[in-house]
C-alpha cells in the first residue's frame, strides 16, 4: 500500500529559479547603499548654512527613511489581511527615498555668504521631516494602498516626493528653478550653451559655470572642471547621483548578478537616446560645444540614478524586452524636453511618472511568445 502522501504535490507552476524576490531586493539595497555611502563619505567634508555635516545628514535620512519603511511595512503585513511582509522590498524602498531626495546647498545660491531662499527643504533638520513624510506616503499610498488595484501604477518613492514637493515644484516651474535674476539666473538650455562663453540670450552666466556654481564643493579654492565635477563629485542634488561613476559601477555589478532578471534594457535605451538627443539639441541651438549639454543630460544626480535605479523598477516598467526599449526611449525623451522647454531641471522625475503611467499601453504592443516556447 502507498504512503497517503505519494499523490500529493506542490502548486503549480512548478518552476525553480535561483534568483527569487527576496535576492533581487537584496542585491538592489546592497547597489543602492553603497551609492549612499559613497555619497555619505564624499560630503562629510561639507557642512551647510544651517550647521550641519552633510554627510551626517546623508546618514541620518538613510535611517529615517529604511526605518520607517521597515516598521510600516512590518505594520500593515501583521494587521491588513490583503498585505505581506516584504522587508527587503521597503528597505530598498527606503533607500531610494534618501538617494532620490535633494540635499546640499549649491554655491550659485549664496550671495555674500547670506543664503538665498531655496523654496526646497535641502537642509537638516527640516530635510529629515520631508523625508519621513515622503517615506510614510510612498509606502502607505503608492506601495501598499495601490498594489491592491493588483499593480502599482507609478514608481512609490518618486511619486511620494513629486506629491510632496508639488508646492516647490511647481515654483521650481514658474521661477524657473531657484535662482534670482541678473548675473545669476539659470542659463536656459532652450538657447545656445557652453562651457565658458557667456552665450545666449538670457544675460545668464554660461552653463557651464552655472553647473560649477552649483555642484562644486563650497569650501574649494580651485573649481574642478565640469567632467570632474560631473562624473566624480558633486555637493548638491539628489544623494545617490552624488558619484555618477559610483552610480555607474553599482548599477553594472547589480546588472550583471542578474542580467536575466534586472531590465537593463531600459537603463541603456534611456542613456543612449538622451546622448542622441543632447547631441541633437546641441546642434539645434548652436551650443559653443557638444559636451557641455551631454554632460549635463547624461550626469546630473536625478538623471544617472534614475537610469539604474528608478527606471528598472520591476513592479512599474513593462514586461517585454521590446516594451523596455519603448520605455527608456519615451523616458528620455521626455525627460529632455521638460528640462528643456520647462525650465524643470528635475525634468526626469516628471517624466518617469508619466512614462509609469503608459506602461499598461506600451504592453499591448508586442504580444510576448506563449509560456513554454
Amino acid at each position: 500500500m502507498s504512503n497517503k502522501n505519494d499523490l500529493v504535490v506542490n502548486p503549480a507552476p512548478h518552476i525553480h529559479s535561483p534568483m527569487t524576490k527576496n535576492r533581487m531586493m537584496q542585491y538592489t539595497f546592497f547597489a543602492i547603499l553603497a551609492t549612499i555611502v559613497v555619497s555619505t563619505i564624499l560630503w562629510s567634508s561639507v557642512t551647510t548654512p544651517s550647521g550641519w555635516n552633510l554627510g551626517t545628514t546623508v546618514a541620518i535620512c538613510a535611517f529615517i527613511s529604511v526605518g520607517i519603511a521597515v516598521a510600516l511595512d512590518f505594520l500593515i503585513g501583521k494587521v491588513a489581511v490583503d498585505s505581506e511582509v516584504n522587508t527587503w522590498s521597503a528597505a530598498v524602498f527606503g533607500l531610494i527615498v534618501t538617494a532620490c531626495y535633494s540635499l546640499g546647498y549649491p554655491g550659485m545660491a549664496v550671495m555674500d555668504g547670506t543664503p538665498i531662499e531655496m523654496g526646497i527643504p535641502v537642509e537638516a533638520p527640516l530635510a529629515f521631516f520631508y523625508v519621513a513624510l515622503i517615506s510614510v506616503i510612498g509606502l502607505v499610498v503608492f506601495k501598499k494602498v495601490m498594489s491592491l488595484a493588483g499593480r502599482k501604477l507609478v514608481n512609490p518613492a518618486a511619486a511620494a516626493k513629486f506629491l510632496v514637493l508639488l508646492p516647490a515644484t511647481f515654483t521650481t516651474l514658474v521661477t524657473s528653478w531657484h535662482l534670482p535674476t541678473g548675473m545669476l539666473m539659470v542659463p536656459s538650455l532652450a538657447d545656445g550653451i557652453g562651457a565658458t562663453t557667456i552665450v545666449g540670450g538670457n544675460g545668464g552666466a554660461a552653463f557651464g559655470s552655472y553647473l560649477q556654481g552649483c555642484y562644486a564643493i563650497p569650501t574649494a579654492t580651485t573649481i574642478d572642471s565640469i567632467e570632474s565635477i560631473m562624473l566624480l563629485a558633486k555637493y548638491h542634488g539628489w544623494v545617490g547621483g552624488a558619484s555618477s561613476i559610483a552610480v555607474i559601477i553599482a548599477g553594472i555589478a547589480l546588472f550583471a548578478l542578474g542580467r536575466k532578471y534586472f531590465k537593463w534594457k531600459i537603463t541603456v535605451s534611456y542613456l543612449i537616446a538622451i546622448s542622441v538627443l543632447s547631441v541633437i539639441f546641441s546642434l539645434a541651438f548652436g551650443d559653443v560645444d557638444l559636451v557641455t549639454r551631454l554632460l549635463f543630460e547624461l550626469f546630473m544626480g536625478s538623471s544617472i540614478f534614475m537610469a539604474f535605479f528608478m527606471a528598472t523598477d520591476p513592479a512599474t516598467t513593462p514586461y517585454g524586452g521590446f516594451g523596455q526599449i519603448i520605455f527608456g526611449i519615451g523616458l528620455a525623451v521626455l525627460t529632455i524636453i521638460i528640462q528643456t522647454f520647462m525650465g524643470f531641471f528635475g525634468g526626469s522625475l516628471l517624466a518617469l511618472l508619466i512614462m509609469n503611467l503608459a506602461v499598461p499601453f506600451i504592453d499591448r504592443i508586442r504580444i510576448n511568445k506563449p509560456f513554454g516556447r
